[in-house]
């Protein structure tokens, strides 16, 4: 049999019945599509293979739904599967990258102290930057001032090295992580970490 002759709608059919060469010859088929639609995504952090690996979950789920009396065309019900998952890939991306923020248990305070000392004017929550014993990400939260205002505060009060330390862990990264990422014994960061912690505390930023 000739598969590379039937129709996209044929093959769902047969690929549906367990006819892994139909369902071979649709993939193949489909690459060049596939690869289209990526190019008109972009994921921060990923690259296009992600995305190529994404769309080919939407292909095949859109295999195994279609059904061939809804009177639509495959490629277009394809399409539509292929966007959806890119789209929820998408998503699901930038929730865990600004989990950091969802998930912070906020405790506000004004650091009056330290705007006599240094001039800034700032009210943060910090929800323990720097938490012992956790693999998770720690919370960072800003009220009333971005967090850009926040950061470039931190900026002026750490180190270059403490501020690498906490935006490593910031991102998620544990300490063993940290010390291959920095090439750092692990007392190091430990005691980087130690200086982190007593420099943040409850928001309110002192010196070292």
């Amino acid at each position: 049999m000739e598969y590379k002759n039937l129709t996209e709608e044929n093959l769902v059919l047969m690929a549906q019945e367990g006819d892994s060469m139909a369902l071979e010859t649709l993939i193949k088929g489909f690459q060049g599509f596939l690869n289209y639609i990526c190019d008109k995504y972009y994921l921060k952090g990923g690259d296009k293979d992600d995305l190529i690996q994404e769309a080919n979950i939407g292909l095949l789920e859109a295999i195994e739904a279609y059904q061939i009396d809804s009177g639509k065309k495959f490629r277009n019900f394809a399409f539509l599967c292929v966007k959806r998952e890119l789209d929820s890939c998408i998503l699901k991306y930038n929730r865990k990258k600004h989990s950091i923020l969802n998930d912070a248990i906020p405790i506000f305070t004004h650091a009056d102290k330290e705007e006599e000392r240094t001039g800034y004017s700032y009210q943060v929550s910090v929800d323990r930057l720097i938490k012992d014993n956790t693999p998770s990400p720690e919370a960072l939260i800003v009220e009333k001032e971005s967090l850009s205002e926040l950061l470039s505060c931190i900026n002026s009060i750490l180190s270059d090295l403490e501020r690498e330390v906490l935006f490593l862990r910031i991102t998620g990264l544990s300490y063993s992580e940290i010390t291959t990422k920095l090439n750092l014994q692990t007392k190091s960061v430990d005691n980087a970490v130690q200086r982190i912690r007593r420099k943040i505390t409850l928001g309110k930023i002192r010196s070292a």
